[in-house]
């Protein structure tokens, strides 16, 4: 069985192709994935990968290939390092900058057209270790074309799209993209304080549940990565944006303060609280700004929910690290934004306040 080896997200992968497949798939494949093949002398893999026998259509093959190696490779690194659905460019200096936004931001297409002039790191994940190095993953780009049914698996080199730099890939700057048509002429790139950015990233990150403390390593990262807002228009060139926040030293922003003890254990699993009381839920991570508390709860299969309160929330949240009753909550909300005006009704607020947390699913209610 013939065998190509492939770099994707700091891991090496065998491409195990199928007996009896012709010259012409694994020509198509090493065609396909030069942007990450590795040397033949390659004699060990972290993953296995069976390319898909080509059937009567060999594009149809290759899509799915590149589908099955996306997961694998994110399935291998899950709960270790940071993954975020979006496209990646490095600078010579290996200074990256991730775009990261909604389906039909433009991510893709602004990925491909800042890799004919920036290093191209990924337009599918980009992945962070703890202290902000960035591990590669040069797929080959899907791209739709009129008349075929599977979108055709693209190399990199062969849209003219730069290879990396010698330097070691760094996080660098973070764009949540913006693409309007109503946007500035100019893009513009509008500072992100870290809770809004980290909000943002979160909801196109994998695996963040299997993570250690997944939103304070996030929020680290922002710290020496500054998160902006890039609004944009669909044709505007943004070179020139990129380049100046890539090569610029940005203030640092206001931090978070992380909310979970570190010896306490994480999402653990304990007896709902007696009658009438309260606990939160168990939870993930949780990080918070000056009005802010953003919560990470375990949804299953690595994956996460996160909500994000304010107002009286937060402290509510705080006092029912314990149980809490009715009484016990309100005085702690008293003793930290003060007693209601005269005839406010108090507990009648708190009641409510109490019931859209339980709902939210951060407290538990006995």
């Amino acid at each position: 069985m013939q065998i190509a080896h492939i770099a994707a997200l700091g891991r090496r992968l065998a491409l195990h192709f199928p007996d009896g497949a012709d010259s012409s798939l694994e020509s198509a494949v090493r065609r396909a994935w030069t942007g990450a093949m590795l040397p033949d002398t390659v004699s060990a893999a972290d993953v296995d990968v069976h390319v898909p026998p080509p059937g009567a259509h060999a594009e149809q093959a290759l899509s799915d290939l590149t589908a099955a190696v996306t997961r694998r490779a994110i399935d291998r690194r899950r709960g270790e390092i940071w993954m975020t659905h979006a496209g990646g460019v490095a600078d010579p200096d290996g200074r990256v900058c991730m775009l990261v936004g909604p389906s039909g931001a433009g991510k893709t297409t602004a990925t491909r057209r800042l890799s004919r002039r920036f290093g191209y790191v990924s337009d599918e994940t980009v992945a962070v270790e703890p202290g902000g190095r960035v591990l590669p993953y040069r797929k080959p780009l899907s791209l739709v074309v009129d008349g075929e049914r599977w979108k055709r698996q693209i190399a990199p080199e062969e849209l003219g799209l730069q290879a990396l730099p010698d330097s070691p890939l760094q996080l660098s700057a973070v764009l949540v993209l913006d693409r309007s048509r109503h946007a500035p002429a100019t893009p513009r790139a509008v500072p992100l304080d870290t809770l809004d950015a980290l909000i943002a990233v979160a909801e196109h990150s994998s695996g963040l549940s299997s993570m250690h403390r997944p939103l304070a390593t996030i929020a680290a990262c922002l710290a020496s990565a500054p998160p902006y807002r890039l609004e944009y228009r669909d044709d505007a060139d943004l070179t020139g944006i990129i380049t100046d926040l890539l090569s610029t030293s940005a203030p640092r922003r206001p931090g978070v303060r992380h909310e979970w003890p570190a010896d306490e254990a994480r999402d653990a699993e304990l007896p709902g609280p007696p009658p009438g009381l309260y606990r939160r839920a168990p939870f993930v991570d949780a990080v918070s700004d000056d009005t802010r508390l953003a919560v990470l709860r375990h949804v299953g299969h690595g994956e996460g929910e996160l909500t994000v309160i304010s107002g009286i929330a937060p402290e509510i949240w705080r006092q029912c690290a314990t149980d809490s009753d009715l009484r016990t909550i309100g005085e702690r909300i008293a003793s930290v934004h003060g007693s209601p005006p005269p005839g406010e009704p108090a507990d009648e607020l708190l009641q409510v306040g109490l019931d859209d947390l339980v709902r939210s699913g951060v407290l538990l209610r006995g």
